[in-house]
């Protein structure tokens, strides 16, 4: 992202909470969240307009939601983990939580080996939460997963579930980057 979103007066707005008429933070939930995240630029912008979504604030893991795991992993509260090192790379921008559906497009790509139309079927699968579609996905990720074999094929079944697991809350990155631009400049 460019150096055009570095005004520090409007990071220190989200980091108070102060986000009263900001496009997709006004709520007293997006105030919230907003303030114990303290974005400081736009990438973090978008995940938490991501993260503050109904989906991942029910999603529990270890009795905490995915938005409290992002935030303490952001703070150094918690540690940051991936369930294999081949995702650190993927999951670093957002601290080990997948986030965005492009996250486990480009996972099903590095691990089991997807073409962007396989990768993209992973994609209608989680948005439209089509679970005949999701089945077909699966088996063709576990497939792939073994010809490509980085990682086992118990690691590819905790993987594609853990994938499947976020479709209750993943996000489309692009949608919320352009909203995170609309917050920063309505703020």
């Amino acid at each position: 992202m460019s150096n055009e979103y570095n005004d520090d007066k409007t990071w220190e707005l989200f980091s108070e909470g102060k986000t009263k008429g900001v496009f997709q933070l006004e709520s007293n939930l997006g105030k919230s969240w907003s303030k114990k995240l303290s974005p400081s630029n736009i990438e973090e912008l978008s995940a938490l307009i991501a993260i503050i979504r109904p989906g991942c604030l029910k999603a529990y893991v270890d009795g905490k939601s995915m938005t409290q795991h992002f935030i303490d992993r952001k703070h150094g509260r918690e540690e940051v983990t991936y369930l294999h090192e081949s995702l650190e790379e993927i999951l670093a921008p957002t601290y080990g939580v997948l986030v965005y559906q492009e996250q486990s497009m480009r996972i099903a790509q590095k691990i089991a080996g997807f073409d962007l139309q396989e990768a993209d079927e992973l994609r209608k699968a989680i948005g439209k939460k089509k679970a005949d579609l999701m089945a077909k996905v699966k088996k063709n990720f576990i497939a792939g997963a073994k010809k490509v074999k980085l990682v086992s094929k118990e690691e590819a079944e905790e993987i594609f579930g853990w994938i499947q697991a976020s479709s209750r809350y993943a996000f489309n990155k692009s949608h919320s980057i352009s909203y995170a631009v609309c917050s920063y400049w309505s703020a």
